[in-house]
């Protein structure tokens, strides 16, 4: 599972509760969606109807969003490619198996 490997255990800055969150800089390497990785954040975290600061925050850090679970499942969708609905099927799988591949 490619995205299995990507999704990490963050404290969100909003409730401090670790939660599970993809960066946006590996979500964009993996979808390889043929836009620069700005028009890639813009169109689908800034400009989208994400909410700041509970759907993503901004990790100044490394210099990327990190994107909750429905966030990624939400750009998955609107990327509608091949890569993005396969990405989204293996998410699916994750979900309903509780995160079991992340866990162990």
């Amino acid at each position: 599972m490619k995205i299995a490997r990507l999704i990490m255990k963050v404290q969100n800055p909003a409730n401090h509760k670790r939660q599970y969150f993809v960066s946006s800089k590996k979500l964009y390497r993996l979808l390889s969606p043929g836009v620069s990785y700005k028009t890639f954040v813009e169109t689908n975290i800034t400009w989208s109807r994400l909410r700041e600061n509970i759907d993503y925050h901004y990790n100044e850090r490394f210099d990327t969003y990190n994107l909750s679970i429905s966030s990624v499942q939400a750009i998955l969708i609107l990327e509608n490619s091949e890569i993005s609905w396969q990405i989204f099927n293996e998410l699916s799988d994750l979900i309903s198996g509780g995160f079991t591949a992340i866990i162990n």
